[in-house]
């Protein structure tokens, strides 16, 4: 049973820090993305 927590909770928190790095990433595009949209 510790084994197979262990193994829930580390997915878990891979699971949140992909989710987490996938928000930043389309916050950064978005970002980008509406300025270069303003430049011309």
């Amino acid at each position: 049973m510790n084994q197979g927590l262990a193994t829930v909770i580390g997915m878990t928190i891979a699971y949140a820090a992909s989710f987490l790095g996938l928000i930043l990433a389309w916050r950064s595009y978005k970002k980008h993305h509406s300025q270069e949209e303003e430049k011309p």
